[in-house]
């Protein structure tokens, strides 16, 4: 992949489609400064949408804007690999934003219950996760050989890193699940091998839909593949948050 590329769109005007999202999805305020939209998280702290730079993929990742999150597309449909490099809808996320909506109190987790097994998660993503689960009930009833791909599910809210980085993960807001680790695949395990996930540890396509519809996005559409991992990103899966592609 290129460059993240800067842009005007929507300085003018009603904010920009995917900061109404975020309003919608993260509770923050648009505000509209010296011609630059930000979003208010509050107590005065307020984040750009656009901070006018050009950035690599790398550069995105460790420093992000709004809009960054947005500039690559996240694609529903066949669960095949991903060959364009870098191509990952999803792992940019700026903290402070995740931060402010999910916080760090553990006052904000639950314990549920998921195909029968407790995990914690935050109690924003309680009722999306119910969904998923009763979607995925149906699923194995009908096919029960799809359960071990499920099960034992390899964790929900933990505090950590993103393996090699300094970057936190989403696990540590209590929006990401990961199911069977022994029937996953991720890029990491490779050791510089070509990046392709093994399709018999890639799970079913019926599988994975079930997360989407319900607005979790799947790490398996990652060139950085992550085939065990969920992540609730409902931002990314509703078309009213698109934004034109601006990378090249």
């Amino acid at each position: 992949m290129g460059l993240f590329a800067a842009s005007d769109a929507g300085f003018a005007g009603a904010p920009p489609a995917p900061l109404l999202c975020l309003q919608r999805y993260y509770g923050v305020q648009p505000v509209l400064e010296t011609d630059h939209w930000f979003a208010r998280l509050g107590q005065g702290q307020r984040l750009p949408y656009d901070d006018g730079r050009k950035k690599t993929f790398a550069q995105a990742l460790a420093e992000p804007d709004l809009q960054d999150m947005f500039s690559l597309p996240y694609r529903r449909g066949p669960t095949t690999a991903i060959h364009s490099e870098n191509d990952d809808p999803g792992r940019v996320r700026v903290d402070s934003l995740f931060k402010f909506t999910y916080g760090s109190n553990r006052a904000a987790l639950r314990r549920v219950e998921f195909l029968g097994q407790k995990i914690l998660v935050h109690s924003r993503i309680v009722g999306p996760l119910a969904r998923v689960e009763e979607r995925l009930r149906v699923l194995v009833a009908a096919h029960p050989e799809l359960r071990q791909t499920i099960l034992p599910l390899g964790g929900a809210f933990t505090r950590r890193k993103i393996a090699g980085t300094d970057r936190t993960s989403a696990h540590s807001y209590g929006i990401a699940l990961d199911i069977n680790p022994k029937r996953s695949d991720y890029w990491r395990w490779r050791h510089g091998q070509d990046l392709r996930p093994q399709s018999d540890r890639t799970p079913a396509q019926a599988i994975v839909d079930a997360f989407e519809q319900e607005g979790f996005i799947w790490g398996g559409r990652w060139y950085h593949f992550d085939t065990m991992h969920f992540e609730y990103r409902p931002e990314l899966l509703d078309p009213s948050c698109s934004v034109p592609a601006e990378l090249h």
